[in-house]
């Protein structure tokens, strides 16, 4: 019982760590898509540069689309 007790420990501390670095790597990437648009660069550049639809910009930033 003991392994499966370490192993199920060991499973939610790997999956809170992986939530974390997700979340780390969503923030980075709102704060350079948004960087991109205070800029003025072209939506669909953008949305190119980062592998997604151009609709999905202002979700990526957290906040509706204008």
């Amino acid at each position: 019982m003991a392994a499966v007790q370490d192993a199920s420990r060991n499973s939610r501390q790997e999956t809170e760590r992986a939530r974390q670095i997700m979340a780390e790597a969503a923030d980075v990437r709102a704060g350079a898509v948004q960087a991109a648009l205070d800029a003025g660069i072209p939506r669909q550049e953008i949305a190119t540069a980062a592998g997604t639809d151009r609709n999905n910009l202002y979700r990526i930033v957290g906040r509706k689309s204008r």
